[in-house]
């Protein structure tokens, strides 16, 4: 009796474990494919992790609003355009890294969006995800144009300054958290409005 209690354990895990790497993942699964990009022999591992960086991505789409839920279904078109290619050996690494990083940004828009729609009240318990988030935005900052980045970046600077001031109690918990919002809010409209 305890034996397939076990395994029924051990495969409730292992299906919740992969639930949660592939909906928190989107990134890491593209960022492999572009360190397997360039090497020809690779292709149809690339397109295979293309196709799930695709179901990845509509799945994030539909948890967004409108704005950025049509800007991910353009990348997700885009990237799917990518598929034949990498299958092919055809892939452009430069085409591939620029759609990857536009990916990054909305997705971490998108994220941090879905965060703010709790309220300011639950900021500091979403300190983590919000600085994971901010970090998924620099490191896709390249695709913005030059007379964005240097706005984005201090704002960015900024807004992870008062994310670190989240876990403070009191009424200065409460302003960390009110500067936390129109700073988040502020980054999310410059990503959403640029891309």
């Amino acid at each position: 009796m305890k034996k397939p209690f076990s395994i029924l354990i051990t495969s409730l895990l292992l299906i919740f474990s992969t639930n949660t790497f592939a909906q928190s993942n989107i990134e890491g699964i593209l960022d492999k494919a572009i360190s397997l990009a360039g090497q020809k022999s690779e292709g149809p591992q690339i397109a295979s992790l293309l196709g799930t960086g695709v179901s990845l991505l509509e799945r994030e789409a539909n948890t967004g609003n409108a704005d950025i839920k049509n800007k991910l279904l353009g990348q997700l078109g885009a990237l799917n355009g990518l598929i034949p290619l990498a299958n092919s050996g055809k892939l452009d690494l430069g085409s591939l890294s620029k759609i990857v990083n536009t990916v990054k940004m909305l997705v971490a828009a998108n994220r941090l969006k879905t965060m703010l729609s709790d309220g300011k009240s639950n900021l500091s318990q979403n300190e983590t995800n919000i600085a994971r988030n901010l970090n998924l935005l620099k490191a896709g900052s390249s695709v913005l144009g030059s007379s964005v980045q240097n706005h984005f970046g201090k704002l960015l600077a900024s807004t992870t300054k008062s994310v670190g001031k989240l876990d403070k109690s009191g009424l200065f918990g409460k302003l960390a958290a009110s500067a936390t919002n129109k700073k988040l809010e502020k980054i999310i409209s410059l990503v959403t409005s640029a891309l």
